[in-house]
């Protein structure tokens, strides 16, 4: 683990930490030749791996950078910016946007407002439908690899479990948000990632999963959430409710088909181009949802 002022290959500057897991760790830094905040995502030391093993995880750094540079362009994906070696560790950069995860906004926030929730998960819906059109899937959707920024703005990260659609990949993804027909052995699909995002949305709204058991594990195809939370789930607009189950609907013929359907969707519980919300506390994700769509059309 680096420390605050701790240089990694000579140029990067440790600002501090932002996270760390399986997959590597993740730091704030400033770039020594451009000024710039960024952040730096470095593959785990070695502990107790063989070499082979390390070299494979070294190797899923390198394919996260290589699919980033892929989708470099696409609205709503932080993009990576470049990458490297360091003490046989590869790392990746990209911007820092600033913000938080959706897990700090929602544990701080309490269960966010149908509104505020239909209006994050709209803004996902972008990058998430470019990707599909373009012939991948994210695979990880969930609430630690989704950011908003100060002005209100949803970004989508990680893209270490992203593949082609046409790729026969064995199951990636988070228990909780995994679609049930990926964790038994199906190819993730359009319909898996919406499953994965209407998980998402429940997480926002009433602040849990809802399908995971004490296990942890998917319990069956069931009527989803415990009876100690139909107050919760009540507590919802009846449209924004409507949009979240069918998301996450067990069987994926039976959800929405895309990313883009699922907007299409949220879009009537929102503002519409004549009526411009109000600016609210920050983050403000409805106004930013507004801006970005309506804004050349008032």
């Amino acid at each position: 683990m680096f420390h605050p002022g701790e240089v990694v290959d000579g140029r990067y500057v440790v600002d501090g930490v932002l996270g760390y897991g399986n997959s590597g760790e993740v730091y704030r830094v400033s770039d020594l030749e451009t000024g710039a905040a960024l952040v730096l995502k470095i593959q785990m030391p070695r502990f107790l791996e063989g070499t082979a093993g390390y070299e494979e995880y070294s190797s899923e750094i390198l394919e996260e950078a290589s699919v980033a540079e892929q989708l470099n362009d696409v609205p709503g994906l932080v993009r990576a910016r470049s990458g490297g070696d360091h003490a046989n560790r590869q790392y990746l950069v990209m911007p820092d946007v600033g913000g938080r995860d959706l897990v700090d906004f929602a544990d701080n926030e309490g269960a966010v407002s149908s509104i505020r929730t239909a209006a994050i998960i709209a803004q996902l819906c972008g990058p998430l439908g470019e990707l599909h059109v373009r012939g991948w899937v994210h695979r990880d959707i969930k609430a630690e690899n989704t950011l908003i920024a100060p002005d209100g703005q949803v970004w989508l990260i990680d893209l270490g479990s992203t593949v082609r659609c046409d790729v026969d990949a064995h199951p990636r993804g988070t228990v909780g948000y995994l679609a049930p027909e990926v964790l038994h052995g199906a190819p993730a699909t359009e319909a898996s990632d919406v499953f994965s995002l209407g998980c998402l949305l429940f997480r926002l709204a009433i602040m849990n999963l809802p399908y995971v058991n004490r296990t942890g594990l998917l319990p069956g195809p069931s009527q989803p959430f415990p009876d100690r939370l139909s107050a919760d789930i009540a507590a919802l607009t009846p449209e924004l409710r409507a949009v979240g189950f069918r998301m996450i609907e067990w069987d994926p013929a039976d959800r929405p088909q895309s990313a883009d359907e699922v907007a299409r969707e949220l879009a009537r519980l929102l503002p519409g181009p004549a009526e411009p919300p109000r600016p609210a506390r920050e983050p403000d994700p409805v106004l930013r949802y507004w801006l970005a769509r309506h804004r050349n059309a008032s």
